[in-house]
């Protein structure tokens, strides 16, 4: 997951399939869209800055309750760190949003890297995430031509993130001057799932490309906010 000098970090995210307890499929909002006033590039940024600057002890990236980092009416979920299969579940408060990587992928820089290594061409080169195959469902719905709600590379918005001492990568500021990744680059293949309905709902997803594999099945139940 982590260079020594850099990092390179990719997920993938899920392809979701909804339980016989909700009957109507969710909509997916489109790839152009600016969902709670963002667009998919600039929440792409949002789900990186809450993966790495959430602590581990709190990560639901490598196992922490899924409530880690999250806040206000827009969720983040998650797949693999790397390539593999997993099950994941989450309990979230009825109207919350989605947001998740089919698969994606981060390159981000450290202050103490080479100046080449550090310029914008070349995070953006690594960041790079071209996927082969991608599928994903809604409450047994496939999600028409998956592949289509991609964030570019060459297109994402360059940012940076103050990790904390206990974070997921492990790096300490001797390896990581200040412990400030940036410059910073994303991309990949996202959803974002406007509110479920109250209910279980199982998500699933496959993705498969240059930036690696994923093969998920996610359970999210929606419940009424006291239940949380």
């Amino acid at each position: 997951m982590a260079r020594l000098r850099s990092v390179l970090l990719l997920t993938a995210a899920v392809v979701m399939t909804s339980a016989v307890t909700a009957t109507a499929a969710p909509r997916v909002a489109p790839i152009q869209s600016h969902p709670h006033g963002h667009s998919y590039a600039e929440w792409g940024v949002r789900w990186y800055e809450w993966a790495f600057a959430t602590p581990t002890s709190e990560n639901p990236l490598v196992g922490a309750p899924c409530t880690g980092g999250q806040s206000g009416h827009v969720w983040f979920l998650h797949g693999v760190v790397g390539s593999g299969t997993a099950v994941h579940s989450c309990s979230v408060p009825t109207g919350t949003a989605l947001f998740l990587p089919l698969i994606n992928n981060a390159f981000a820089a450290f202050l103490n890297d080479p100046a080449d290594q550090r310029t914008e061409a070349y995070v953006r080169a690594q960041a790079a995430c071209e996927a082969e195959h991608v599928v994903a469902s809604i409450d047994g719905n496939a999600v028409r031509d998956a592949a289509r709600y991609r964030v570019d590379a060459q297109t994402s918005p360059i940012f940076e993130v103050q990790l904390p001492t206990d974070n997921i990568l492990g790096l300490t500021e001797d390896q990581a001057e200040r412990l400030l990744l940036s410059p910073v680059v994303q991309s990949g293949y996202y959803l974002f799932l406007h509110p479920l309905r109250p209910g279980v709902h199982t998500l699933k997803w496959e993705a498969s490309g240059d930036c690696g594999m994923q093969d998920v099945v996610y359970t999210v139940d929606v419940a009424p906010r006291g239940r949380h």
